[in-house]
C-alpha cells in the first residue's frame, strides 16, 4: 500500500470549535500533520501599519509526491480579487488512487492589529474557497490550529480563554477582555508579550488553516479540478520614494512603468496610489508527474487605467486589463509576485 493511500486511510480529523465532521484518533492527526509539514506555505510578514495591510501568499492545492499523476493542463487566473485555476489530471498508473489534497493558507496572525482585509460572509471558509471536481461541487473539510515556533498550542490557548477562529465576529470583543489569570498562564508559556495588571498583550501564536479533501483519481483516467479564492493581497500606499523605487528589482519595472506612475500622479495633484501585492506559490505544481503539459497563466490588473508589472518572460497582451504567459512542458522554477497600482478617487 503506498503512503498516498495510507494518508486517506489514517485521516480522520477533529476540528476544534469548527462546524465540521469529526474524527477520532489524536495519534492519526499528529501523522498527517507530518505529512503536511513539508507542504505548507510561508507567509509574508503582516504589516501593522494604519496605512497597509498584511498580505498572504496564493498557492495552488498540493498533495503528497506522486509520481503516477500527471499535471496535463493549468489554467491560472490571477486579481487583486480572485484567483482561479483549472486543473487537468491524468492518472497514468493502472489502479486507482485515493489521494489526500490540501490547499494549506499560510499562518495568519493572531495580533488585533494585523489587518488582513477579510471580511468573510463564512468565518470558516474566510476566503470563499470552492472546489469543482469533474464538474461536482466539492465541501472539503477545514484544520484550524493555533501554533508558536511551530508547536501546537491549540488546546492550550483555548482554555484559557482564546477564540480558536481569527475571522470569527467576536475575536475582537474575547481579546479584548481577556482575564488577567489568562493572560498570566499564556505569559508564562510564552505565548503572550504581557505586563502584569495591564490589559493590553501581543499574542505570540498564528493561526494555521488547511482545507482539504480526500480524491480518487481513476486509473488511465482525466479527472479535471476547478479551484478559485479570494487572495489576501497586501494593499498599501505606494509613492515614487517610498513603493517604487524599493520595488524595482523584485517586480522587474521597467522605465516605462515608472513614466506612466509619475504621469499619473502629476495629472491627479497626488504622489501617491494604492499598491495591490499578490504573491503565487507557483512552484506547488512540482508535485506533480513530471513537466506541466500545457501551461497557461493570466494577470489581470482589474482597471485599463492600473499599472501592472511581475518578473516573467514571454508575457503578452491579450485584452485591456489581462496579460498572458503560455508554455508547453513547464516546471516552474519560481513563484510569482506581481504587483498592481491603481489610482484611487482621494478625498
Amino acid at each position: 500500500m503506498s503512503m498516498l493511500h495510507c494518508a486517506f486511510i489514517l485521516f480522520q480529523r477533529r476540528t476544534t470549535g469548527c462546524r465540521l465532521p469529526k474524527t477520532t484518533n489524536q495519534d492519526q492527526l499528529g501523522w498527517l500533520q507530518g505529512v503536511l509539514l513539508g507542504i505548507l506555505l510561508c507567509v509574508t510578514a503582516p504589516a501593522h501599519a494604519n496605512d497597509a495591510s498584511a498580505q498572504l501568499d496564493a498557492n495552488g492545492i498540493r498533495l503528497v509526491q506522486t509520481y503516477d499523476i500527471a499535471l496535463d493542463v493549468e489554467d491560472l487566473y490571477i486579481s487583486p480579487e480572485r484567483v482561479k485555476i483549472h486543473y487537468e489530471f491524468i492518472n497514468k498508473s493502472e489502479f486507482d488512487k485515493n489521494i489526500l489534497v490540501a490547499f494549506p493558507v499560510p499562518e495568519i496572525d493572531a495580533d488585533t492589529e494585523a489587518n488582513y482585509n477579510i471580511d468573510p460572509k463564512d468565518p470558516i471558509n474566510f476566503l470563499d474557497f470552492s472546489i469543482i471536481v469533474n464538474g461536482r461541487k466539492i465541501e472539503p473539510q477545514v484544520e484550524i490550529k493555533l501554533t508558536a515556533n511551530g508547536v501546537d498550542f491549540t488546546e492550550t490557548l483555548l482554555a484559557h480563554g482564546v477564540p480558536l477562529n481569527r475571522f470569527e465576529d467576536d475575536y475582537y470583543d474575547n481579546m479584548e477582555n481577556m482575564s488577567q489569570d489568562n493572560l498570566r498562564a499564556l505569559a508564562q508559556e510564552g505565548l503572550v508579550d504581557w505586563t502584569p495588571g495591564e490589559s493590553y498583550f501581543t499574542p505570540k501564536w498564528k493561526m494555521k488553516a488547511t482545507f482539504y479533501w480526500q480524491q480518487t483519481f481513476p486509473a488511465q483516467s482525466r479527472t479535471i479540478i476547478d479551484h478559485s479564492y479570494r487572495p489576501v493581497a497586501g494593499v498599501s500606499i505606494f509613492s515614487e520614494e517610498y513603493g517604487l523605487n524599493q520595488s524595482v528589482e523584485r517586480y522587474c519595472i521597467e522605465p516605462s512603468f515608472r513614466r506612466a506612475f509619475q504621469r499619473k500622479v502629476a495629472q491627479s495633484g497626488h504622489n501617491e496610489m494604492l499598491a495591490h501585492e499578490v504573491r503565487y506559490i507557483l512552484q506547488t505544481a512540482n508535485t506533480w508527474l513530471g513537466p506541466i503539459r500545457d501551461f497557461r497563466l493570466v494577470i489581470d490588473k482589474l482597471k485599463p487605467s492600473n499599472l501592472v508589472s511581475l518578473c516573467i518572460n514571454g508575457i503578452s497582451k491579450i485584452a485591456p486589463t489581462q496579460f498572458e504567459v503560455r508554455a508547453q512542458n513547464y516546471v516552474p522554477k519560481h513563484d510569482l509576485e506581481i504587483l498592481v497600482v491603481e489610482q484611487p478617487a482621494w478625498d
